[in-house]
């Protein structure tokens, strides 16, 4: 399982490969405001886990492993960043990050209860 913080640099690294630019350390520590020390020894621990690649001086890739697991991250956090933003007001910006704690930091079955709601209420049920 997961710590929180290994799920939060999940999402990172797949949120900054989806543009198709390279995925660099230096990249994910600016994105959540982190030293570049912290960064690469959590990188180290997502690589241990087999949920990234690296090569020295490369750019990081997710493994098949690691795009599965953030993609089950990914999606609820997308429903949660749309309702932030739609329906709460918050920037697009806040509403990211707070998608990404929410994610990161909850657990499956709680999460998934949060994204029914939120769903629930997009769709006008309660």
């Amino acid at each position: 399982m997961l710590t929180d913080q290994q799920k939060k640099y999940l999402i990172t690294v797949y949120l900054l490969g989806q543009s198709g630019q390279r995925v660099r350390t230096t990249d994910i520590a600016d994105k959540l405001h982190v030293s570049k020390a912290s960064a690469v020894k959590m990188c180290g621990k997502l690589l241990d886990e087999g949920l990234i690649s690296k090569e020295p001086y490369r750019q990081i890739v997710l493994t098949s492993k690691g795009i599965a697991e953030a993609n089950g991250l990914f999606t609820p956090c997308i429903i949660l960043q749309d309702h932030f933003a739609k329906r709460v007001g918050l920037t697009p910006d806040k509403a990211g990050e707070v998608s990404m704690l929410i994610s990161s930091g909850t657990d499956e079955q709680t999460l998934d209860k949060i994204v029914s709601f939120v769903l629930d209420q997009e769709s006008g049920r309660q």
